[in-house]
């Protein structure tokens, strides 16, 4: 099997749980086929040592930034992401190293005889696309010997298929309210879902949460003897300078003082995750690794995460965010605000359909000059260009469609003079598709 088959292969995983005729079992989230799936694999996960991350918000910044750190302090460090700008192989790395293509295809011919097995049985359904990541990641990592796995969550975090892990430490980034069909449609509920990353006797590190999260997350804690670090409460920083190439900040935790850490990061919301990060460290030195304090400097300083306020172009200005919930778009524009300068703001923009459509416009429409609306791909997850604009057409703006982004960024070009900025936003495929158009292959 080559490159191109294994993504075939997997893309067979995807189409079918679009189709309408695939079974309902095979739809419903569960821990049971994670499981079994793994079991056949000989349960790798239990080999490693995981850094579990779970949120609505930043979490795979978060993600990326604890696996800097250990890194540059010498631990052979996995990490497990998604969804992919470019290419699935973003999805798991080690040590910044995505997995190559010819790793890739053995390991999905390896699990394909565990997956078909799957298939046959009636009781749990076929697996979907997400757990043949999954145990791929988690079957390479222990592989590999990976000292440490930062793994993030797909969705939500009790029945999500990365739950079968038993964390060093677990991480809640700030939740808001998503996937609501899924998940339920209050921010207690949410909680209540992301909480079940808590194991008993574990620590946990929170992010900033509202007050009824933070409810939630201490009473599972304190159910479970799970201590807690909380930024904010227990860990505080100060933002001192930011510019257009990244921030210094200050940051006080229970343990040590850092002064002038440097993030290239934009926005104050990577701050937060940043300081998120150093404290999950922590923990895990509590735990009898060892990490300089110089590799948390250069941890920060040298993350890469590409498509989070990236820019990618000057004059005019380029920046691609993966903006794509009300709480993303408010923090994008708000870092838009205290970074830029600049003439006007031309959006090129797209969204997938379990996104929040309506406030996403409220807040993008009162802040952009110019919107052009596109779509990624031609699929049933995808909110048409057109429906976008109908949408938000009554919050008012200057609107453009285009069917797709090759056209959008040509057009946004053309739209723009030296002294504006544009600003491709809505989903991590839209940045995707963006950067390819662009020509930007550096992930």
């Amino acid at each position: 099997m080559n490159y191109e088959a294994a993504l075939a292969y997997i893309d067979i995983f995807i189409n079918s749980e679009r189709s309408p005729d695939f079974s309902r079992q095979a739809r419903l989230y569960n821990l049971e086929r994670i499981s079994q799936l793994l079991t056949q694999l000989g349960n790798p996960h239990r080999q490693l040592q995981v850094v579990h991350v779970a949120g609505s918000k930043g979490k795979g910044s978060t993600a990326a930034l604890i696996a800097s750190i250990l890194t540059h302090a010498g631990y052979k460090t996995g990490l497990f992401t998604q969804p992919h700008l470019m290419t699935p192989r973003e999805r798991c790395r080690i040590d910044s190293r995505l997995i190559s293509e010819e790793e890739f295809a053995q390991y999905v011919e390896r699990l394909k005889p565990a997956i078909e097995a799957m298939g046959e049985s009636e009781s749990v359904g076929h697996v979907s696309f997400f757990e043949i990541y999954t145990a791929l990641a988690f079957s390479y990592f222990a592989d590999n010997k990976v000292d440490l796995a930062v793994i993030e969550v797909g969705l939500g975090g009790r029945l999500d298929a990365t739950n079968v892990v038993d964390p060093l430490v677990s991480v809640i980034t700030p939740i808001s309210l998503e996937h609501t069909a899924i998940l339920g449609d209050t921010h207690e509920a949410i909680a209540k879902e992301k909480a079940e990353i808590i194991k008993p006797n574990r620590p946990v590190v929170l992010a900033p949460q509202l007050p009824e999260a933070q409810a939630v997350f201490e009473g599972v804690a304190a159910e479970r003897d799970a201590p807690i670090d909380a930024v904010g409460r227990d860990i505080h920083l100060k933002r001192k300078d930011w510019h257009i190439n990244g921030q210094t900040f200050d940051l006080t935790t229970l343990s040590a003082c850092y002064s002038d850490l440097f993030l290239p990061l934009l926005g104050e919301h990577q701050a937060v995750n940043a300081a998120t990060a150093v404290a999950c460290i922590e923990r895990i030195c509590q735990e009898g690794y060892k990490v300089p304090r110089h590799s948390i400097y250069d941890g920060l300083k040298e993350v890469r995460w590409a498509g989070r306020m990236q820019v990618v172009g000057r004059s005019p200005v380029i920046l691609l965010d993966g903006a794509h919930s009300p709480t993303s778009a408010e923090a994008l524009c708000s870092a838009i605000r205290e970074v830029f300068r600049y003439n006007r703001l031309i959006l090129v923009v797209g969204l997938m359909r379990d996104k929040d459509l309506y406030t996403i416009g409220q807040i993008f429409c009162l802040f952009a000059d110019e919107i052009i609306t596109t779509q990624a791909f031609d699929n049933p997850r995808v909110v048409p260009a057109e429906e976008i604009m109908g949408a938000w057409s009554e919050f008012g703006s200057n609107f453009h469609v285009c069917p797709n982004v090759c056209e959008a960024i040509p057009l946004a070009q053309s739209i723009a003079t030296a002294s504006d900025l544009i600003c491709i936003a809505g989903s991590i495929y839209i940045v995707g598709e963006a950067m390819k158009v662009l020509g930007i292959d550096k992930i």
